[in-house]
């Protein structure tokens, strides 16, 4: 169609250009007064009745709602030969056509659509709207004169008013590879949480420059099928991008299968994407972990009980306190540490290498207190990692242990419990030498560090499986003036392998979560800060669950952060202890899956 001829259509506009077309055509014009640019969206000449109400409802719906994110309507002719809409004119394009220039967004520009679409879903929520098709072309950007990119929600063709319950609008319009399960299988329920998992999608796609879940157009209802049933692939960024845990957490809520399970409340999003921003800000300035080695060695002091546990026929043996080094950590971290950059976030103004070790697979009722040498120049938050040298003579390497073949201890109904009451049939070791003490007293169980270059546990194998849901959860109590040491969990470690998964917290309100293997420090979440964390002298509650192919990660019972589970070294649990302070735990809880 000709310029001179849209003039007869559009009067007092000049046709500028086209922008684009899908359901409607989209062009660029000018307002022959005022000089505006704006947009213009017009259908054929033979538009049928369902597409006008659709056009009547989408100019309705965006004339109500006046918001600095979503594309303003200036005129409204429907009644016109050929009907149109004249909206605010977005300069810069779609997310789409970003997508399709970069491949993927940096990390601070998704948080920040992210933020822009909260915003914007807030307010048409408020007025009842459900926009039902929340996907990268219907989110325009401009850029702003301080370079950040500005979102606005636009095409409002298949929303619906939540009071219109009966309507199935919109329902053979959808975008497959954006669309809620609900929208698959209860089309006539949809509400708000629809337009929240359609936005978490949209965010993978930035973060990853795929969609979860693509549509195979030959193939819908295998499609439709793995959108319901099967679990969000965890999000894969380039190598040199850090997924901040916030932002991790945030896609998991956000697409969630079950609507009423989803992840909608407005506060709870905003909160979840502050932490995303502060967690990629400080990323940046976060240094790779250090290279340094120290050396790991094995006590040949036996304390009250024989160095190394041994279990036979289901029977609890002897536990071993071993030096610092569990480092059974692996398989579950590795993954991880595939996934997640290996970055390392430190206090301001120290430099620290957090020692996150794993948990090991010992014998049935095996504890395994390590000591693991530490530079004397440590920093007050992090331990450095240990590495294994040529052992001294009076020392054994951990390395020559027996390896252990019994199940491990026995969970009674599916889980362990100990509240450190009993000390008589314990499977917790208790000794003390020149550099630690382990004891039981007051219904606690008690690890006491002497030396601050070394660190401390208590691990012991249980008879679960790894691959299929757990859970461990430890409560403990920091003794003394030492709030910048760390404690906490090993878990899913291997003591013949001599490496571990560490889920470490400070007094001081930082945690982190890393692997040792061999001596090898890799860090996996590097020292953050909590609010969830209790100061000084006060009891903390860390506990670890995994659910299918994710590992939930809690402080005092509060998500801290959400990571991909993809194996672990063994199924070895315990406590760890670092630097010279004591810690008094008061129960430690472990389930598995029947």
């Amino acid at each position: 169609m000709a310029t001179s001829i849209f003039k007869e259509y559009f009067k007092g506009y000049e046709i500028l250009g086209e922008i684009g077309r899908g359901n409607a055509r989209v062009l660029k014009a000018r307002h022959l007064v005022s000089g505006n640019l704006v947009a213009i969206k017009h259908f054929a000449f033979n538009t049928d009745a369902d597409t006008l109400r659709r056009f009547q409802r989408e100019s309705e719906i965006m004339k109500s709602i006046q918001h600095d994110h979503i594309v303003k309507i200036v005129d409204v002719h429907l009644d016109a030969e050929l009907p149109y809409i004249v909206m605010q004119l977005i300069e810069g394009g779609d997310v789409r056509r970003l997508l399709k220039e970069r491949g993927t967004l940096e990390v601070d520009t998704v948080i920040q659509l992210a933020q822009h679409m909260t915003d914007a879903l807030d307010a048409i929520h408020a007025k009842g709207v459900v926009h039902r098709d929340i996907k990268p072309e219907n989110i325009m950007y401009r850029r702003m004169p301080n370079g950040e990119l500005h979102f606005l929600l636009t095409d409002f063709g298949i929303a619906k008013l939540r009071e219109q319950t009966n309507t199935v609008t919109g329902s053979s319009m959808l975008t497959y590879e954006y669309a809620s399960p609900e929208q698959f299988s209860q089309a006539r329920t949809v509400s708000t949480p629809t337009d929240y998992y359609s936005l978490g999608v949209v965010l993978y796609e930035c973060l990853t420059g795929s969609v979860p879940f693509a549509y195979n157009d030959e193939d819908l209802l295998w499609h439709i099928n793995r959108v319901i049933e099967c679990p969000i692939p965890e999000p894969v960024l380039p190598a040199d991008r850090f997924l901040p845990p916030s932002l991790l957490q945030l896609l998991h809520g956000l697409m969630a299968k079950q609507a009423v399970h989803r992840l909608n409340d407005t506060a709870h999003v905003r909160q979840l994407l502050q932490q995303a921003a502060m967690e990629n800000a400080q990323s940046r300035y976060r240094k790779p972990a250090a290279a340094s080695k120290t050396k790991t060695k094995t006590v040949t002091k036996v304390f009250t009980k024989p160095l190394v546990p041994k279990v036979v026929a289901g029977k609890k043996k002897e536990i071993v306190f071993t030096i610092l080094g569990v480092l059974l950590f692996s398989a579950f971290m590795m993954g991880m540490w595939a996934v997640f950059p290996h970055k390392k976030s430190n206090k301001p103004g120290e430099e620290k290498a957090a020692t996150v070790l794993p948990v090991d697979s010992v014998s049935a009722a095996e504890v395994a207190a390590r000591k693991t040498k530490i530079p004397h120049n440590k920093p007050s938050l992090v331990i450095t990692p240990v590495v294994n040298t040529t052992p001294e003579p009076d020392l054994i390497p951990m390395a020559n242990a027996t390896p252990q073949t019994d199940a491990g201890v026995t969970l009674k109904n599916g889980m362990y419990y100990d509240d450190f009451s009993e000390d008589a049939d314990t499977i917790w070791e208790t000794g003390k030498d020149e550099n630690s003490e382990f004891k039981f007293a007051n219904g606690k169980y008690i690890i006491r560090g002497l030396t601050d270059s070394l660190t401390y546990h208590a691990t012991v194998k249980f008879d679960l499986d790894i691959q299929r849901n757990f859970s461990i959860s430890a409560s403990a109590t920091q003794w003394g003036n030492e709030p910048d040491e760390a404690y906490g969990i090993n878990f899913c470690g291997n003591t013949d392998s001599d490496a571990y998964f560490v889920y470490y917290i400070t007094a001081s309100g930082y945690y982190a979560i890393g692997s040792m293997t061999n001596g090898d420090w890799h860090p996996i979440i590097n020292w953050t800060h909590s609010s969830n964390i209790h100061s000084h002298n006060e009891m903390n509650t860390l506990s670890i669950e995994k659910k299918n192919n994710s590992i939930f990660f809690y402080i005092n019972d509060k998500v801290e952060n959400v990571l991909p589970f993809t194996g672990g070294y063994g199924n070895c649990f315990g406590l760890r202890v670092d630097g010279a302070q004591t810690v008094a735990f008061d129960q430690l809880i472990v389930k598995g899956s029947p």
